[in-house]
């Protein structure tokens, strides 16, 4: 694109990739105040048009202000979309389907962007342009949700002991437990995916500082922790029935101890065992934050609830590069405190945690 643009400077063509998010995080918090006056589906469905049409102008547009401005509303779209997305699993299932489907939700959102990553590059032989047209993929995601998915302010459908889907009107005076612990859960999110983008956006860096290997092989273990995080969110179901709240703890507390150990050794098979070990406990421990939301939501509240927390994990990894830099002055330092700050985290939930179950004793 830069050679099809060669009067645009590189910040411009750099802002094609990043305008995008800077929307979403925008409209993510815009969707939660538009869903409770106009409900959950019909916001979505207004972001996902927005998004198929909005998607596919750079296949065939040559005009670089006409781009920007169609990933801009692309990113409204998203934004619109993306709590819902969440949100609704809430609404039509409880318990251990529940969290199920929240770690199937997490394991099939990197299955996306990992599949939709490699067609975009099958394509761009053909053409910059033809990499685009990975996003046709909105149009029977929208056709699915608008011929399948019920209104959730109508009917919250609740999954049965023997697996019989029950339709049951939904209340209107359902239990709100307030913004607070909602907002603690997205500080959560905020301090979780800053450190762990620390690791990601520094370890080539490390690589390279340390003499351990080549970026591409950096490049090649952050496409390995993608697929354990993918395995880790398929099996958090199981993983949560066992363990409830102590599946959250065991991650960020595996999570931690995986980046200092990665910022200690020397060898590229360690660092791969340990990028393996942290995105599979990742895996474990996001979609709990999710499941807590669904639990911690009634109808209403639960599209700005899971706006919150996507901001705060939006906001931890875009912040992380800043992060990154009072974290330590070299790549590798700026890791193991990465760790060491998911351990401090850990220690503070666990107080809170043990405090909590000592009131609940009393």
């Amino acid at each position: 694109m830069a050679q099809a643009f060669p009067s645009a400077t590189e910040v411009q063509i750099e802002l094609i990739t990043t305008i995008v998010s800077m929307f979403v995080t925008i409209f993510v918090l815009v969707s939660g105040f538009l869903t409770k006056k106009m409900g959950q589906k019909t916001i979505a469905v207004i972001g996902l048009s927005i998004a198929s049409v909005s998607s596919i102008i750079p296949a065939f547009s040559n005009s670089l202000s006409l781009i920007m401005i169609s990933r801009a509303v692309l990113g409204v779209g998203i934004g619109l979309a993306n709590p819902l997305a969440i949100s609704l699993i809430g609404e039509f299932f409880e318990g251990d389907t529940l969290a199920n489907l929240m770690g199937w939700r997490s394991a099939v959102a990197g299955a996306g962007v990992a599949i939709m990553t490699f067609f975009a590059g099958q394509l761009i032989p053909v053409s910059w342009h033809a990499s685009y047209l990975v996003y046709l993929l909105f149009i029977p995601t929208l056709l699915l949700f608008i011929f399948f998915v019920p209104s959730p302010e109508k009917y919250g459908l609740k999954a049965g002991k023997d697996g019989i889907i029950e339709e049951t009107k939904t209340t209107e005076n359902e239990e709100s437990h307030g913004i607070w612990p909602v907002i603690g859960l997205g500080l959560l999110l905020f301090g979780y995916f800053a450190c762990l983008m620390v690791m990601m956006v520094k370890l080539a860096t490390f690589f390279v500082n340390a003499k351990i290997g080549t970026p591409t092989q950096a490049s090649n273990i952050l496409s390995i922790i993608q697929i354990s995080q993918l395995v880790g969110g398929a099996l958090f179901g199981i993983a949560y029935k066992h363990l409830k709240k102590l599946v959250f703890l065991i991650g960020l507390l595996v999570s931690g101890i995986s980046l200092v150990g990665i910022a200690l050794s020397s060898s590229v098979s360690v660092i791969t065992m340990w990028s393996i070990i942290s995105g599979f406990f990742g895996g474990l421990a996001i979609p709990y934050i999710f499941t807590r939301v669904a639990e911690l939501s009634n109808t209403k509240e639960a599209p700005l609830n899971n706006a919150i927390c996507l901001v705060g994990s939006n906001m931890g990894s875009f912040l992380a590069p800043y992060v990154g830099q009072m974290l330590g002055s070299t790549a590798g330092a700026a890791i193991k405190n990465a760790g060491i700050a998911l351990l401090i985290i850990t220690a503070i939930i666990f107080i809170i945690y043990f405090i909590d179950k000592l009131k609940q004793k009393n």
